[in-house]
């Protein structure tokens, strides 16, 4: 490597693809949950088998991982029981090696959660706050909020790699300015990456609120199993979010999916139904919602409609009615299923959204 080759968080640029498929493999084992029984970790033929080289390369790939701090062999549990001969080394990725923050930037909320580099949410912060807070406390109050979801993790800022945002509105996903912001007044404009900068020591992403739903919906929740998604953040404000082949559907301006704008939708019905805290399940407004909702699913064809948001809470109450609804709207049946994070959904894909950025980082370094 010349001493002109761009360094990174985890050292210099890999110079072998084997390192890179061992180290995809011992990742994956890191983040899907444990069973009942397991010890977690690979042997070095599982993790041969699973990369689909041989037992020498992965093993040489394994001692520069190891050598990195990015793998560790698992030290066995001494009041465990010993297995009949000398037992195979298992290997883990080391997925405290560094940390990510995610933070919702709400109407009324600022949600912040720390997450290891498996995506294991390690602590959180909630802050209240009012909807006419101006730009220079809001800023301040989610600033608070990673702070102290850090250290709720016992975590130092400096571990942190990456920070994702979301918040109301369209946002340019490469700027991470907020295009348009109705709902908070002098919002439109912020440049969250600038607001946030300083917070750890790698960049800070950022995307509109119901993106990110969807994209945690298909991260590790009720869209896990589906590609093409239309997913309802519905609480004070009701947004859409699209995932095509499991993609965030941004558009040209980054608006793609903001039905909401259109009133010929009637979503202001039950967006004011929703902030005077009154039942949305009456014939009148589940016609509203479901109407917006047909539209997307007309345009997208999805696989599934996920609800989220704090709609998301009245179960079949509204999902019920609803699905009837949109069984008449559309032109095949659409499963309908609530979301399982309640209000953790957006900062539950803000994390996600930074760990993409390392991980395509960790996984395409290579010289």
């Amino acid at each position: 490597m010349s001493s002109g080759a761009p360094q990174h968080w985890y050292g210099a640029p890999w110079k072998r693809a084997t390192t890179v498929a061992a180290l995809r493999v011992l990742h994956a084992d890191a983040s899907r949950p444990l069973d009942d029984g397991s010890t977690g970790g690979l042997t070095l033929t599982e993790i041969a088998g699973r990369a689909g080289v041989s037992r020498p390369m992965v093993e040489d790939a394994v001692d520069e991982l190891t050598e990195r701090e990015l793998v560790a062999e698992i030290v066995p549990d001494p009041d465990a029981p010993r297995p009949v001969g000398r037992p195979a080394k298992r290997y883990r990725f080391r997925s405290e090696r560094g940390y990510v923050l995610g933070v919702d930037i709400g109407i009324h909320k600022i949600l912040a959660l720390c997450a290891d580099l498996s995506g294991t949410i390690r602590g959180s912060h909630r802050i209240e706050v009012s909807a006419d807070l101006d730009k220079a406390d809001r800023i301040t109050a989610a600033r608070t909020a990673l702070k102290r979801a850090a250290r709720a993790s016992g975590i130092r800022l400096a571990d942190v790699l990456a920070v994702g945002a979301g918040t109301t509105g369209p946002v340019n996903p490469h700027t991470g300015t907020v295009l348009r912001s109705p709902a908070l007044a002098g919002w439109e404009g912020v440049n969250l990456k600038e607001a946030l900068s300083g917070l750890g020591s790698g960049p800070v992403l950022a995307g509109n609120d119901a993106n990110l739903g969807a994209l945690a919906e298909h991260w590790r929740g009720t869209a896990a199993d589906a590609q093409d998604v239309v997913y309802i953040l519905a609480g004070h404000l009701i947004a859409v979010g699209i995932l095509i082949d499991g993609h965030v559907r941004q558009g040209r301006h980054g608006a793609a999916g903001e039905i909401g704008v259109l009133r010929a939708a009637r979503w202001h019905e039950v967006r004011d139904a929703l902030a005077a805290n009154k039942p949305i399940d009456t014939p009148e407004l589940i016609n509203d919602l479901a109407t917006g909702i047909a539209a997307a699913v007309l345009v997208v064809d999805p696989d599934k409609v996920v609800i989220g948001g704090g709609v998301s809470q009245a179960g079949d109450t509204l999902l019920e009615p609803l699905r009837r609804r949109l069984y008449e709207l559309c032109l095949f049946p659409i499963p309908v299923e609530a979301s399982h994070f309640g209000d953790q959904n957006v900062a539950m894909g803000a994390i996600r959204l930074a760990l993409d950025e390392l991980e395509d980082e960790l996984f395409t370094g290579t010289t």
